[in-house]
């Protein structure tokens, strides 16, 4: 599909993309999403690389990878349930470049993305618990490390700044255990319904911090 994108610099940038991407026939946009490249393009008038988003599908039927993607402005409208987009629910969807990268990076490793959820259920919590960050946690599996235990990138902690946490192996074992058991069950439940398996469909409220109540002064007697 071709459309026309603005630039920064409002300049018109001519824009094409595949509705439908099939990993089979195109391997290397695979590793270009996972990469952060995947739908760059550069600004003819101003040379900024630009990362427009529109919606396409993720295929790949050897792999049985069938994969709705979302961009990000269109989370809202998803989970309202006003979107305009059909789903099919023994499929997946994901909202916006990160999750997209992070659902290959799952498949590639082997893993079970309900899993990696829970996973990233407990470990979000744990900060919130211990840290009361004022931003939102976000947590994405990154790799894993040459003993086998699962890398995270974890955002929000501080401002501009990503740390990475290492969850060992056994605990993604555990965790497997837990999912199969309890996914029916709150608060699994509220983030494992498929086709949009995703720990950011839980909405976290932080407590507002307001000035103590001024109290009157005392009226001073002339």
């Amino acid at each position: 599909m071709k459309v026309k994108v603005p630039c920064t610099c409002y300049a018109p940038v001519d824009f094409e993309y595949d509705e439908v991407v099939d990993l089979a026939q195109a391997p290397e946009a695979a590793n270009q999403i996972m990469a952060g490249s995947f739908m760059e393009v550069k600004c003819p008038k101003c040379g900024k690389a630009l990362h427009p988003e529109f919606p396409f599908t993720v295929k790949h039927e050897g792999k049985k990878i069938d994969i709705q993607f979302l961009p990000e402005r269109m989370r809202d409208d998803y989970l309202r349930g006003t979107s305009k987009y059909c789903f099919k629910k023994d499929g997946r969807i994901v909202i916006g470049f990160p999750e997209l990268a992070e659902k290959l990076k799952v498949i590639n490793e082997g893993f079970d993305d309900r899993v990696i959820e829970v996973i990233k259920y407990y470990m979000v919590s744990k900060i919130e618990a211990d840290q009361k960050p004022e931003n939102e946690i976000r947590a994405f599996f990154e790799c894993t490390d040459s003993a086998g235990n699962l890398v995270f990138q974890v955002l929000g902690l501080k401002d501009n700044e990503a740390a990475q946490l290492t969850i060992p192996k056994s605990f993604y074992e555990v965790c497997k255990v837990k999912t199969l058991a309890y996914q029916k069950s709150e608060p699994f439940c509220l983030f494992l319904s498929p086709p949009y398996i995703s720990l950011l469909r839980i909405s976290r409220v932080y407590e507002e911090i307001t000035e103590p109540e001024k109290k009157p002064e005392p009226e001073q007697k002339g």
